[in-house]
């Protein structure tokens, strides 16, 4: 999602992942799953695999780590504002945790194109010093509107590169070299 706010002295544009559900609906949610996995160990440990418990205690407890974690990048987010000669890029969870200062007139875009033509474009915001890359979790419709408000906020396009098949050429001679 791609949230911009146009203000007469700043432009802060909002870059956030696509959430399909609240935090409340996800916790039932794993409540649920993790219930049912341990319901049915209950039911065969009292049928007498006891040893069916420990093992759907376990389960339960990655299913529901794992299940938080994802959950929990969900609330990543990058904020680009723009104000004056700066551009300040600030990226983090729930807090900016990560900070970068550019100056506006030696700032650029460098695109990248997709291998695949259903997959986004890749966005970095770069300057003499410093490359970022933006928006990695956007799908494709939110990458090109956060490419249109990058754009009509003054930054340029300097580099439109082909995407990158040198990993997959490296790993086609491997395999071919063995048959």
């Amino acid at each position: 999602m791609v949230l911009c706010s146009e203000l007469p002295q700043e432009t802060v544009i909002t870059l956030l992942p696509n959430r399909s559900s609240s935090w409340t609906k996800t916790r039932l949610f794993i409540f649920i799953i993790c219930g049912m996995m341990l319901l049915i160990g209950t039911f065969w440990a009292f049928v007498g695999a006891w040893m069916i418990l420990p093992f759907s205690g376990i389960e339960a407890a990655l299913v529901a780590f794992f299940l938080y974690r994802v959950y929990l990048g969900t609330y990543h987010k990058q904020v680009i504002t723009f104000s004056g000669d700066n551009v300040l890029i600030e990226s983090g969870k729930h807090f900016p945790k990560h900070r970068w200062q550019l100056t506006k007139d030696r700032t650029y875009l460098a695109l990248t194109e997709p291998r695949n033509p259903q997959s986004p474009l890749g966005i970095k915001i770069s300057d003499s010093i410093t490359s970022l890359e933006l928006g990695s979790f956007l799908n494709k419709t939110d990458k090109q509107f956060a490419l249109a408000k990058l754009r009509a906020s003054g930054l340029t396009i300097r580099e439109y590169k082909k995407a990158d098949d040198a990993p997959f050429l490296f790993l086609t001679r491997i395999f071919s070299a063995h048959h």
